[in-house]
C-alpha cells in the first residue's frame, strides 16, 4: 500500500498515512477525528542518469559536492 500526504479542513493537521487507493475516502484526522480530510500533492524521488548507469546508492546521480555525481566520476 502506498503511502498519501493528507491535510484536514477542520484543524489543519498536515499527515502521512498509508492507506490502499480504495480507502482514501475514509481517512479521518489523527488530531481531531475530522472527516473533512484532503489528500495533498505529493513528490515523489526518481533517479536517472544520462549514460542508463544506475548510480550508486549513496549518490541517486544528484549530487553537486561529489565525483560520483558528475559524468566521468567515479561510479563504484
Amino acid at each position: 500500500m502506498p503511502f498519501f500526504d493528507f491535510r484536514c479542513q477542520q484543524c489543519g493537521q498536515q499527515f502521512e498515512k498509508k492507506v490502499s487507493n480504495a480507502e482514501k475516502s475514509s481517512v479521518r484526522c489523527p488530531e481531531c477525528g475530522g472527516s473533512d480530510v484532503k489528500q495533498m500533492i505529493s513528490s515523489f524521488f526518481t533517479a536517472s542518469t544520462s549514460s542508463g548507469a544506475a548510480p550508486p546508492p549513496s549518490c541517486y546521480g544528484g549530487c553537486e559536492g561529489c565525483a560520483q555525481g558528475k559524468p566521468g566520476g567515479n561510479l563504484v
